[in-house]
């Protein structure tokens, strides 16, 4: 297995421009830092065994073009599969040149092509639907084929299958094919739940998070492939070594692809460039919206799947957002947000040391803070007293809907829909903190106060929060954080 595991601890990393990144990649034909790319007349065929490294390219899944990088630095594009697929790479006909196909997660579908050009597939099959596809060569024959993991499992492609595969020890969160050992047979690499798996064995690979996407190749020559990361959020690759080499290219929302794509024309523009999210909306949906999940769970925001959906539970995630940053309380995501995001740190809040789990309710911001273990676990978006009078049955007098400020600790919990006899009112997941007011859940939790007193939070946070409360945790709530 090759030695070249990837940090992606920026202070060690060497940033590249395209041309210049190009004299890293490639030992033939190799441009000097700070190149121009070289036109289309400047260039010269060269013989395919000139070309001995792997190299990098995207794959736009909004308009199904292709990027590929040559050594040079220039860009070749063209236009093949269709929009919303997955990306696929491999020497389908064994001719010792990588390129392009694609795979339909919704019914399997897949095309393939054995030119690096626009035109029809060259061959075209159904596997697995909603499947994780790699491009492997894991027999060793040359020619790469499409295996699956599907259900848990590794089903290699173009083969027959007699005995089911293992199941892996969980669903992989990302998946590529490298020949790490030089033995002419690519491992398919798998991140579980506690790390990487190389062909079912626990193997060491690049540090990853919910928006870097692995690929596979031989980048420095060695005779033996390692594993670059495509960074979403800064539209960036890593390529591992002494130093990690980042190379700027494209756009947050494509997908990464690499291998050894032969002569290319490299006459073309390169990808657009865009880093970070743009604006996004409840119901759009793919990579960019996974990336925005992953960013908002990491800071204790977002407790939903990582579906790629922007749903009901994201649109509030980023309210929270909103909130937390002082911004205008919407559901929707802007780019100036993506500009807040990597920076984020929720500010405000009384230090308490000597109570590592407890529950922070900022009342002006609308917020609820949760610490367990003295570090912020979840943030999440409340409705509190609306401040309004109102008859209360109960009373038999006109109130004030306020919610009681102070500190306080859980001393009553009521499991699932409540409903007072006496109001009608009903409540999720009640978690008192006096005699009269609590944190649970309800179906309207509006931006605002609105509530008639309790601490309002969305069903779902109250699902959550179930296993997070527990009777004697403190709760401080105030307009402003208090001086300890």
């Amino acid at each position: 297995m090759s030695s070249n595991v990837l940090s992606v601890r920026r202070r060690s990393a060497v940033r590249l421009g395209i041309a210049a990144a190009a004299a890293v990649l490639f030992i033939v034909g190799a441009a000097p830092a700070g190149a121009e790319p070289l036109s289309a007349s400047e260039r010269r065929r060269p013989a395919e065994s000139a070309l001995p490294l792997d190299s990098l390219g995207l794959f736009d899944p909004a308009t199904a073009i292709w990027y590929l990088l040559d050594p040079s630095g220039s860009t070749t594009s063209f236009a093949f599969g269709e929009a919303g697929a997955v990306p696929l790479v491999g020497d389908w006909d064994g001719d010792g040149v990588d390129t392009p196909g694609i795979y339909r997660p919704s019914d399997g579908f897949v095309a393939l092509r054995n030119s690096n050009s626009s035109g029809v597939p060259n061959r075209a099959f159904f596997v697995a639907a909603e499947a994780l596809p790699v491009a492997a060569d894991t027999d060793g024959d040359g020619r790469d084929a499409v295996t699956v993991i599907h259900d848990g499992r590794i089903i290699p492609g173009d083969g027959v299958i007699d005995v089911p595969p293992p199941r892996l020890p969980s669903i992989p969160e990302a998946a590529a094919a490298a020949d790490t050992d030089g033995d002419g047979r690519d491992e398919i690499w798998t991140l579980q739940a506690d790390g990487w798996l190389a062909d079912g064995r626990p193997a060491l690979g690049p540090v990853f998070d919910d928006h870097r996407q692995p690929v596979g190749g031989d980048f420095d020559g060695d005779g033996m492939a390692s594993l670059a990361v495509f960074s979403r959020w800064t539209a960036e690759f890593w390529l591992p070594g002494e130093s990690t080499v980042v190379i700027p290219y494209g756009s947050s929302h494509m997908e990464p692809v690499a291998g050894h794509f032969g002569w290319l024309p490299g006459a073309d523009e390169s990808p657009p460039r865009q880093v970070g999210l743009s604006a996004l909306t409840k119901g759009d949906e793919g990579a960019l919206v996974r990336m925005l999940q992953g960013e908002l769970t990491r800071i204790g925001l977002y407790r939903g799947p990582i579906d790629g959906i922007y749903g009901t539970e994201l649109s509030t995630s980023v309210l929270a957002f909103h909130k937390a940053t002082r911004q205008e309380r919407t559901g929707d995501w802007t780019e100036a947000d993506s500009e807040l995001l990597p920076a984020f740190e929720l500010d405000g809040l009384p230090d308490r040391p000597d109570e590592p789990d407890r529950i922070e309710v900022d009342i002006t911001r609308q917020i609820l803070v949760l610490y367990r273990d003295g570090e912020v676990a979840a943030i999440v978006p409340v409705s509190s007293g609306g401040g309004y009078a109102y008859y209360s049955i109960r009373q038999e007098a006109i109130v004030g809907a306020g919610t009681p400020r102070g500190d306080f600790t859980l001393w009553r919990y009521n499991e699932d829909w409540q409903c007072d006899p006496v109001t009608g009112w009903c409540v999720y997941n009640y978690w008192a903190f006096t005699t009269y007011y609590g944190v649970h859940g309800y179906r309207s939790v509006p931006a605002y106060p609105a509530s008639h007193g309790c601490v309002r939070v969305n069903t779902w946070d109250a699902d959550w929060l179930e296993n997070q409360f527990f009777i004697g945790m403190p709760i401080h709530i105030w307009d402003e954080p208090p001086e300890l």
